[in-house]
């Protein structure tokens, strides 16, 4: 599995503590753009939420199948980790798999609208000389602090990297 998928020892040993999950994460690896991402959604966000309300593997509304997908979307770029989050909170809510809640909610797409993004940049550039004023002084990780404002803004839509691209862009012009 290490080999095959390119995950570490202890995402092993965790993927095979029962032959039923073994063999769903390999069937579910096979197909996924990035094995490792179903790895760790499995292990941080679909194991977590089962233990938190005692269910079994068996009992999840969120099939490997809707792991794979909901991994692909976040690797495609599709939707962020935290659209994920919220995802896979509806899908335990409402006892459905990912795909279908996906659909309910619109497909909700991280926004890549760099004119909007552009215009956020701008007022909070605005509205913080002071840590304008830190980061054009060499304090670089300051632009942690600016793209947090952005995403809060946009309440998780927007894509971290292109945010930082435009901030980036914009705090060195």
């Amino acid at each position: 599995m290490m080999q095959e998928y390119g995950i570490t020892a202890g995402d092993a040993h965790t993927l095979t503590l029962t032959r039923a999950l073994a063999d769903q994460f390999e069937s579910a690896a096979r197909t996924a753009r990035n094995p490792k991402r179903v790895a760790n959604l499995v292990q941080s966000e679909l194991l977590g939420r089962l233990k938190a309300q005692g269910l079994e593997l068996e009992q999840s509304p969120i099939s490997m199948a809707g792991v794979t997908a909901s991994a692909d979307l976040v690797e495609s770029g599709a939707i962020s980790g935290k659209m994920l989050k919220d995802l896979y909170d509806l899908c335990f809510e409402r006892k459905q798999d990912f795909p279908a809640v996906y659909e309910a909610e619109g497909r909700p797409v991280q926004s890549r609208d760099t004119s909007a993004l552009e215009k956020l940049a701008d007022e909070l550039i605005a509205a913080n000389p002071k840590q304008v004023e830190q980061y054009r002084a060499g304090k670089k990780t300051m632009i942690g602090f600016f793209v947090g404002q952005v995403m809060k803004a946009s309440k998780g839509q927007a894509n971290p990297q292109l945010v930082n691209e435009v901030l980036t862009k914009k705090l060195e012009g």
